[in-house]
């Protein structure tokens, strides 16, 4: 039995594929498979009986024999039993990267090692390359980045350049009326003759008021500019809806019904800010039916929103003018400024919300307010 054993033993080391190299305590090469022969390109009448140290480049060669007195006198083991990464060499000096494993093998009164070694020059070549294709990505990721920003940041002007354009708009059609009726009552104050005290009361009153208003759009401008941040805390969306309903007017030949949940959703938001949302959307609605109509509260509760709809039964809005309706200083009506909806959007987005529209000319509007349930931070 214990003659098979050693020709299976045998067997194994002439057929593995990994170098085996067994050493004595002084490091001297005892025995080496095929295997080692044909890495290190030495012949096995090469290697045995020669130090170990002839398979090893500098500074490993010069530390290799203190590590062996190391493990003697302390029983400290720095690589026997444990695998590591180091380089070893050929006998044209030619050096690899290997991995090494190292165990002590007992053979009756001796004490011997035996090192297992597989060459990864394949492995590190392909980490190589991984490495190299990694800094061409991340690279390519920084360049896209740069030109996505270059792009953003292009966009951008471009959007404040338009917004500007829908904004200036706005002010030259608000504050064009005003300043027209001023120029005109300064010009028949300077150039009529024999001025009653009545019609030069009348004119100077009158370019009071124009200017008033044009004082209203700057300030309304200010307002919407300087819109403070929420106060985020948690609302009950019923108390609020009713709170809304008890302040709000609306004509006389206009209904509310509120059919809002009961079961007290909550949603987190500044219950100030999203009441001035709502005041707004109903005044809207009740203005859209000048000859009367209904306005319904509803909503919608999911996991992650509370959704309000302000639904009315008006004249309905087109659609060019739908996509505009959050412009600040577009309107639809014959008076009003357009900043209604245009704060309403901005309070929303800043409570971390959205106002989606709907609308259908000689059917009515829906607005729909979104609303978190949890705070995003």
């Amino acid at each position: 039995m214990q003659e098979q054993d050693q020709a299976l033993l045998a067997a194994l080391l002439q057929t593995a594929v990994d170098a085996i190299i067994v050493i004595d305590t002084r490091g001297i090469i005892q025995s080496v498979n095929p295997a080692t022969t044909k890495l290190f390109a030495y012949t096995q009448a090469d290697m045995i009986g020669e130090n170990v140290k002839i398979l090893m480049p500098s500074p490993y060669r010069e530390e290799h024999d203190g590590y062996l007195r190391n493990y003697q006198n302390t029983g400290r083991a720095k690589i026997i039993g444990i695998g590591r990464e180091v380089t070893g060499k050929r006998k044209d000096d030619t050096t690899f990267p290997m991995h090494l494993a190292v165990s002590e093998v007992p053979f009756g009164d001796k004490k011997l090692f035996a090192g297992i070694v597989r060459d990864i020059s394949d492995l590190k070549s392909a980490q190589q390359q991984l490495s190299e294709v990694n800094d061409q990505l991340e690279q390519r990721v920084r360049d896209r980045t740069g030109e996505l920003r270059a792009t953003q940041a292009e966009l951008l002007r471009a959007e404040k350049l338009a917004t500007l354009g829908q904004v200036s708009g706005g002010i030259a059609h608000e504050i064009r009326n005003p300043l027209n009726a001023v120029r005109t009552s300064a010009y028949y104050l300077r150039n009529a003759k024999n001025l009653s005290l009545e019609k030069t009361r009348e004119h100077l009153d009158r370019i009071d008021r124009q200017v008033s208003l044009i004082e209203n759009v700057i300030t309304a401008l200010s307002d919407f500019v300087r819109l403070p941040e929420p106060r985020i805390a948690r609302c009950n969306i019923n108390d609020l809806v009713h709170q809304v309903l008890e302040s709000v007017s609306v004509p006389e030949n206009v209904k509310i019904l509120n059919q809002v949940a009961t079961e007290k959703p909550i949603a987190m938001v500044d219950p100030n800010q999203i009441s001035i949302v709502l005041h707004n959307l109903i005044r809207n609605a009740g203005d859209a039916m000048p000859d009367g109509g209904t306005i319904t509260l509803g909503s919608d509760v999911t996991r992650e929103e509370i959704v309000i709809e302000v639904i009315d039964t008006g004249t309905g809005i087109k659609d060019e003018h739908l996509r505009r309706i959050t412009e600040p200083l577009f309107s639809t009506k014959a008076q009003g400024m357009g900043l209604g909806l245009a704060v309403s959007a901005a309070i929303l987005d800043k409570n971390q919300g959205h106002l989606e529209a709907q609308s259908q000319l000689g059917v009515g509007t829906t607005f729909a307010v979104h609303l978190p349930r949890k705070w995003r931070s």
